[in-house]
């Protein structure tokens, strides 16, 4: 399906495409692969929808996330000093090479596929203390009940936050995810500078008395790869704001697919082994990050033909890759959940790629199985259409996700 309307510069920011996006992206790849677009706030920035041109710009050097040159890019848009929150933003995702290279080889040694392993035993009773809460209330909806809290208390496991301290987690990575980001009661700084305090604490405590969690790992390691005080705080934070959300965001289109294409649903459950192949499919399929984490021009570039200057910004569309009938060309727009070596790029590519992926999908995995043989009559409650999003520049909160089972 195309959007067969004239696009407005301020297309991305619509209701219509926050709820679908993909016939946007279709046009887009048909006839403006790299597209103009603005804010309502006055900035504009470049978008970039084709497979290959995806991939290209998330491994070009020319496309820089180092976060102290991207805002001054959006300051120069808007006739503002725009200045990054240091103490918690300086971290991998918002660093370009050389500083990018050290952070990348400590989280690498950290965040191994062993540490997750060690961790499923854990996570399982989590997915089932959270479904036995979900029965005892009579919630029936998987968003709040399950796929929110499910990642924010499996990072803080991963992190090494005691079990009592996960509900007020709950609370802040909440606030920080659902309040109005111009924050007029002030609750998002209050929660962010308590969130903060709270890791810096645990932090500190780490480094006087490791345990066998990623913050321990992260402070302790050789010189080579140890990270400062300063630097496990800003890598922290990123990990229960952003990592969350990503998860989140894959929990939520995962059961809405599975749950609406009933089909390929049976197929898993008549052989689990289909599940880990099912997830790569569902990541292409949902994109449960529409768009990368934005760069910046470092110098003139030319992205499929059109020439862009320096300092501009540019949104890499996720999803339109994922959806592109070049890449994909046996259906791109339907849910194959043997659809072979789905090469999406729901995790990026290069140098940003998403050290947290491994995590991400086993999480993703278990909490599939956990739901579908505990409750095997589970269904939506909604109609499809019904099923509403947030908007978002890099994912699309899903509202609730109501079941019956």
């Amino acid at each position: 399906m195309t959007h067969t309307g004239t696009l407005s510069r301020y297309w991305m920011f619509s209701d219509e495409y926050t709820q679908d996006p993909y016939p946007f992206l279709a046009q887009l790849r048909e006839e403006q692969p790299v597209c103009r677009v603005e804010t309502p706030d006055g900035v504009r920035a470049w978008v970039v929808s084709r497979y290959d041109d995806v991939r290209d710009a998330l491994s070009d050097p020319r496309l820089g996330r180092d976060i102290g040159k991207l805002y001054a890019a959006l300051g120069r848009q808007l006739g503002q000093d725009i200045k990054p929150a240091d103490e918690i933003s300086n971290h991998l995702a918002n660093s370009d090479p050389p500083r990018h290279t050290p952070l990348r080889k400590a989280l690498t040694f950290a965040f191994t596929p062993k540490r997750v392993r060690g961790l499923r035993d854990g996570w399982g009773k989590v997915v089932d203390d959270l479904l036995d809460e979900m029965v005892r209330t009579g919630n029936r909806d998987l968003v709040s009940g399950l796929n929110e809290p499910l990642p924010i208390i499996t990072i803080a496991q991963l992190m090494g936050v005691p079990d009592t301290d996960w509900p007020r987690f709950l609370v802040w990575t909440n606030t920080l995810r659902r309040v109005d980001a111009s924050d007029p009661t002030g609750i998002i700084a209050e929660h962010t500078r308590q969130l903060s305090d709270y890791l810096k604490a645990l932090i500190a405590a780490k480094q006087r008395d490791p345990q066998d969690d990623l913050i321990s790992a992260l402070v302790h390691a050789d010189e080579d790869r140890r990270l400062t005080a300063a630097e496990a705080l800003s890598t922290a934070f990123a990990l229960m704001t952003g990592g969350n959300d990503t998860t989140t965001s894959l929990l939520n289109g995962s059961f809405a697919a599975l749950l609406t294409h009933t089909g390929e649903t049976d197929k898993i459950r008549a052989d689990w082994s289909l599940l880990p192949n099912a997830v790569e499919e569902l990541l292409r399929y949902t994109s449960p990050l529409i768009n990368s984490l934005q760069r910046v021009t470092l110098e003139p570039v030319e992205l499929c033909g059109v020439k862009i200057p320096k300092d501009e910004i540019i949104i890499i569309s996720l999803a339109g890759a994922n959806h592109d009938p070049h890449a994909f060309p046996d259906r791109p727009a339907e849910l194959d959940i043997t659809r072979p070596r789905p090469a999406h790029m729901s995790f990026g590519h290069g140098i940003h790629y998403c050290l947290g992926s491994h995590m991400s999908k086993a999480l993703t995995e278990l909490a599939i199985r956990r739901v579908f043989e505990r409750f095997p009559d589970i269904r939506l409650a909604v109609h499809p259409s019904e099923v509403r999003y947030r908007p978002g520049l890099m994912v699309r909160p899903m509202i609730d996700l109501p079941v019956r089972f």
